[in-house]
């Protein structure tokens, strides 16, 4: 069956253009991962709002995503900060901007971090952790503008605010980055040919972490090696 269109006209790219500068200003001031809708829409006009809600309202089902509503979350208390992480690429150093784990995530992953590095003698980032329904929202327009406004590509790959693991404390996701870049939003798929990768999908399992979208998931989301969460509590 043919998806439905999702038209994003002249006047939304202008407005998500305007939505992604005003953020990129304020990162000096505002925790963007862990920001609400108020913060957000504080810093926005009323028709930028206007288009937040749109977006925030999206039912991904009608564009073939099978995954459940994992509902609009309040910000946990417990996160932990992450902070400094540095990878080298190409001989250039990129730091990552702060990122949040919930503390029994966060401990999970070190436990995870220490055995990768005793075995292999390797470290894996933390790319992105936890995600605010808020943050969900314009974390989708910032690939939709990196897909050229690709809506039914940006959709495969991104959540809706509300269907993301990022935002689900009690299954909460993280994105691996290895300490020499790997993925990229160019190359993602580069990630499932390193050897952390290998060591995760053998290992990854005593920790407690799975991989959530994997080949072949049947969930209407592309394949997301780097993409792992921890095991749903009830």
């Amino acid at each position: 069956m043919k998806k439905p269109k999702f038209l994003v006209s002249r006047e939304d790219r202008k407005l998500i253009n305007s939505i992604l500068t005003k953020i990129e200003i304020k990162k000096r001031n505002l925790e963007t991962q862990v920001m609400s809708f108020s913060q957000l829409f504080n810093l926005l006009t009323e028709d930028e709002v206007a288009l937040i809600k749109r977006f925030k309202n999206i039912n991904p089902r009608i564009y073939g995503f099978k995954g459940r509503f994992l509902g609009i979350q309040k910000v946990p208390k417990n996160l932990v900060k992450i902070k400094n992480q540095k990878y080298k690429r190409e001989g250039k150093s990129e730091k990552i901007e702060a990122q949040y784990l919930p503390k029994p995530v966060y401990l999970a992953y070190k436990k995870l971090n220490q055995a990768l590095h005793r075995d292999i003698g390797k470290r894996l980032l933390i790319d992105s952790g936890y995600r605010s329904s808020a943050n969900q929202v314009t974390s989708f327009l910032w690939y939709l503008n990196f897909y050229k406004f690709n809506f039914l590509k940006t959709v495969r790959r991104v959540a809706i605010a509300g269907y993301s693991e990022h935002g689900f404390s009690r299954g909460q996701a993280l994105d691996f980055i290895t300490t020499n870049g790997i993925p990229n939003d160019e190359r993602p798929m580069d990630f499932e040919k390193t050897i952390e990768y290998s060591w995760l999908m053998k290992n990854a399992d005593k920790f407690g972490f799975y991989q959530s979208y994997p080949r072949n998931n049947g969930l209407g989301i592309m394949f997301e090696p780097w993409h792992w969460a921890l095991k749903r509590k009830p």
